[in-house]
C-alpha cells in the first residue's frame, strides 16, 4: 500500500484561459510553468512540514438531511465547489496555525482569457472574469488530480494499493501511466502536452448546494443521501 501521506494543497490546475482556485487557506505545494496557463489562487506561504488537518466539529445548527428534489438546474456555473468529503459542513484547521479554518470545499472556475479586472464593467459580480463550466465533473477532477487528499481528513478515500506519484515540482515529474482522464473517460485537458499529476481522483457526483454546483465524492445517490438535489444536465 502506498497512499499519499502528504497534505497536498491546490495550485497547478491548467486549462485554456487558466484555472481559478480559491480556498480560505490554500497553500502552493507545486506549480506549473507560466507558459502553460494563468493560475489565480488564494494562497499563503507553505509550512516547512506538511500539516495534518483536523476536522472541526459540525455546526450545532446542522439538521439531518431532508427530502430534496431529485434534480435541479443551475444557470450560473462559473463558480464550482469541489468538496473534500461527502460532508457539507465540516471545516479543517491546521494545528498551530492562526489562519482561518479551511472550508469544506475548494472553489474553482475557468478564467476568461484577457480579462482585466481594472476595466471590469461588472465589478459588483464576484464571478466576473470566469467562464461558464460546462463539465463540473471534469473540472473538479482536475482539482483532485492537483491534490485534494488531506492527511487525516479524506485519505481513507484512497484505495489500498494505489501508488501515489512522487513529490516535487511538475517539471521534475512525469505523467503517471493511466492518468489524465476523468471517470467518464474524458481527458482532463484538451491540450495533450499538459501533464497530469496522477493523484487519486474518487468517483464524483454533481449536486446542488445553496444554489451552487457542488461536486461531491461519492456514488450517484450521494446527493439524496445528503438531502440535496443532484445537478440537472
Amino acid at each position: 500500500m502506498n497512499k499519499s501521506t502528504t497534505a497536498l494543497t491546490l495550485a497547478a490546475l491548467v486549462a485554456a484561459g487558466g484555472i481559478y482556485l480559491s480556498s480560505a487557506t490554500l497553500t502552493s505545494a507545486f506549480a506549473t510553468s507560466a507558459s502553460q496557463a494563468n493560475i489565480s489562487t488564494a494562497s499563503a506561504d507553505a509550512p516547512a512540514n506538511p500539516p495534518t488537518f483536523v476536522a472541526l466539529p459540525r455546526s450545532t445548527s446542522h439538521h439531518p438531511p431532508q427530502p430534496a428534489p431529485v434534480s435541479v438546474a443551475v444557470e450560473d456555473r462559473r463558480d464550482i465547489r469541489c468538496y473534500y468529503r461527502a460532508d457539507l459542513t465540516s471545516e479543517y484547521q491546521v494545528p498551530g496555525s492562526t489562519e482561518s479554518p479551511r472550508p469544506p470545499f475548494v472553489r474553482t472556475g475557468i478564467e476568461e482569457v484577457g480579462f482585466d479586472a481594472k476595466t471590469n464593467p461588472t465589478s459588483a459580480d464576484p464571478n466576473s472574469g470566469l467562464l461558464q463550466v460546462t463539465d463540473p465533473i471534469n473540472q473538479c477532477s482536475r482539482v483532485w488530480d492537483g491534490g485534494m487528499i488531506l492527511e487525516g481528513i479524506n485519505d481513507e478515500l484512497v484505495p489500498d494499493g494505489f501508488v501515489s506519484p512522487p513529490p516535487g515540482e511538475l517539471s521534475e515529474r512525469t505523467s503517471v501511466p493511466g492518468s489524465g482522464k476523468d471517470q467518464n473517460g474524458k481527458p482532463l485537458y484538451d491540450d495533450p502536452n499538459i501533464r497530469t499529476f496522477g493523484n487519486f481522483i474518487p468517483f464524483l457526483t454533481a449536486c446542488v448546494v445553496d444554489g451552487r454546483v457542488a461536486v461531491i465524492p461519492g456514488p450517484a445517490d450521494i446527493c439524496s443521501g445528503l438531502g440535496v438535489p443532484s445537478l440537472a444536465a
